[in-house]
C-alpha cells in the first residue's frame, strides 16, 4: 500500500473538511440544507457507491474470501471493539452514564464518510466491495448492539425497532452481495450512472464533517481531557495491538488491510445521532468525533505507516 497516496488522499479530505467548514461559517449554506444534504447522502449517493463497487468489479472474489470478510467484520462489531470499549471505558473511569457511550465510540468508526474514500483512493472497487460487506455488519451491529449500548445505564430504555434495519444503506449493500453471488450483468449504461451518482459521496461528506465541526465550540472541545489519552488509545494502540491477531487470522491481504484501516477511523458521526435519540451525552460525542476526526490526518498515516 502506497503511504504516498494515502497522505495525499488524508490530505484533499482534510481541505474538503475546511472548505466545508468555511463555507458553512460564511452562511453560504445553512443547517437546513445541511440536514436535507445529509439525507441525500445516506439515502442516495452512498447506496450508490456502494452498489457501484460491486457494478465494476472486474475479478470476481472467491467465497471463501467473501465469508472471511464477513465473519471478521461480525467479530469486530459484534464482539471485539464493544469489549475493547468497555475495558477502556473502565480503564480511564468515565462517568457511569457514560460507559455505554465511550463503549459505542470505540465500536463504530467512521466507515462511510471517511473510510470510504479511504479505502476507494487506496484499494479501488475490489476494496470497496469487501468495506461494503463491512458497512453491512456494520449496520446490523450498530441498530441492534448499538442501540443497547446507548440504552445502557438509562432507567428507561429505548427498546430497538427492526424497520431501522431497512435503511437505503443496508438494503443497497445486501443488494450489492446478491448481485455479486448471483453474477447478474447490468447494462453499461446503469452501471456508469450509478458510478457518477455514488462518486458524489466522498467530496460531498467531507463537506458536511466541515460543516459539523463549524458548529462547534473549539475552545470546550480542547478541555475534555479525558478524551485525549482515549484517542490515542482508541486510535493508535488498539490499531496496533490488533493487527498482530488479525495476521494470524485474516489470510488475504486485502481484507486485512481493509479491517485494520476501517479500525483506525475516527468516530462515526452516528454517535452523535445515537446519543441525542436514545439518550446519550450528545456534547461528549460530539466533541469526540471532532477531536478524533482531527487526529486522524496523523494517526491514520502513521498506523498503516508502522505496519504496512
Amino acid at each position: 500500500m502506497d503511504i504516498k497516496i494515502l497522505l495525499t488522499q488524508m490530505t484533499e479530505l482534510f481541505v474538503i473538511i475546511f472548505v466545508g467548514c468555511f463555507i458553512y461559517k460564511i452562511k453560504l449554506i445553512d443547517d437546513n440544507f445541511v440536514k436535507k444534504f445529509t439525507k441525500l447522502i445516506l439515502d442516495v449517493t452512498l447506496p450508490m457507491m456502494i452498489l457501484s463497487s460491486v457494478l465494476k468489479l472486474e475479478e470476481r472474489q472467491t467465497l471463501s474470501d467473501v465469508l472471511t470478510a464477513i465473519a471478521a467484520a461480525a467479530a469486530l462489531f459484534f464482539i471485539v471493539l464493544p469489549a475493547i470499549g468497555y475495558l477502556l471505558a473502565k480503564l480511564l473511569r468515565v462517568r457511569k452514564d457514560q460507559i455505554g457511550l465511550y463503549t459505542f465510540m470505540n465500536a463504530y468508526s467512521n466507515i462511510g464518510f471517511m473510510g470510504f474514500p479511504v479505502i476507494d483512493a487506496l484499494c479501488g472497487s475490489v476494496g470497496l466491495f469487501y468495506a461494503a460487506i463491512f458497512n453491512l455488519i456494520f449496520n446490523l451491529s450498530i441498530y441492534s448492539v448499538g442501540i443497547w449500548m446507548m440504552n445502557k445505564g438509562r432507567d428507561e430504555a429505548v427498546r430497538f425497532d427492526p424497520r431501522l434495519l431497512l435503511s437505503p444503506g443496508i438494503l443497497f449493500a445486501a443488494a450489492a452481495i446478491l448481485i455479486y453471488f448471483l453474477d447478474i450483468k447490468v447494462p453499461v449504461l446503469i452501471s456508469d450512472t450509478v458510478d457518477s451518482i455514488g462518486s458524489i459521496t466522498s467530496p460531498s461528506a467531507m463537506l458536511l464533517i466541515g460543516c459539523s465541526l463549524a458548529k462547534m465550540d473549539v475552545k470546550s472541545v480542547f478541555s475534555e481531557f479525558r478524551l485525549y489519552p482515549w484517542t490515542i488509545i482508541k486510535q493508535i494502540a488498539v490499531p496496533l495491538l490488533l493487527w498482530f491477531p488479525l495476521q494470524l487470522i485474516i489470510k488475504n491481504e486485502l481484507i486485512l488491510q481493509i479491517t485494520y484501516i476501517l479500525i483506525a477511523m475516527p468516530v462515526a458521526n452516528s454517535a452523535v445521532l445515537f446519543a441525542t435519540n436514545y439518550g446519550g451525552d450528545s456534547e461528549l460525542a460530539a466533541k469526540s468525533v471532532f477531536l478524533t476526526t482531527l487526529f486522524s490526518l496523523v494517526t491514520v498515516p502513521l498506523c498503516i505507516t508502522l505496519v504496512m
